[in-house]
């Protein structure tokens, strides 16, 4: 009875964390939206995204680059946050406009902010957003 209690709030229950397939599939799904070095810079390769969806796909894979990092026990991963004026320089946008999208990212609970002017995407988010860009890009592609 425990055992099963136990299993039900790990599926119900969703951790900080991610398991290693989790984080396998999650990063066969952005290597076709993105690139990100080891300094932790962000090239989206996908074009016509929205700002928040650029927003995402920057702290996406930051997340998930720290995650893989973690996983392979490096000395210092990638950091999964980032401030506004990282995201502006990779987005190459002015940092007010960024400043705002993130905020509306925030009241929808999408990105986190620890500490003042520094995001992290909310991991949950993570899968559901990375399907619906496929699912745009599909959906793109099949009606032309």
């Amino acid at each position: 009875m425990t055992k099963d209690l136990e299993e039900l709030e790990k599926e119900f229950i969703m951790s900080e964390d991610m398991e290693h397939d989790e984080i396998r599939e999650l990063i066969g799904l952005v290597l076709g939206i993105c690139k990100i070095d080891k300094k932790g810079y962000v090239v989206i390769r996908r074009t016509g995204l929205t700002m928040q969806q650029r927003i995402m796909v920057v702290l996406t894979a930051r997340y998930l680059a720290n995650k893989l990092q973690q996983e392979l026990e490096r000395e210092s991963p990638i950091d999964e946050t980032c401030t506004t004026m990282e995201i502006a320089n990779m987005l190459k946008e002015k940092d007010t406009v960024v400043r705002v999208r993130l905020k509306e990212l925030k009241d929808d609970k999408k990105v986190l902010s620890p500490k003042r002017g520094v995001f992290r995407i909310a991991p949950y988010e993570i899968k559901e957003f990375l399907k619906e860009l496929i699912g745009q890009e599909n959906s793109k592609k099949g009606g032309n």
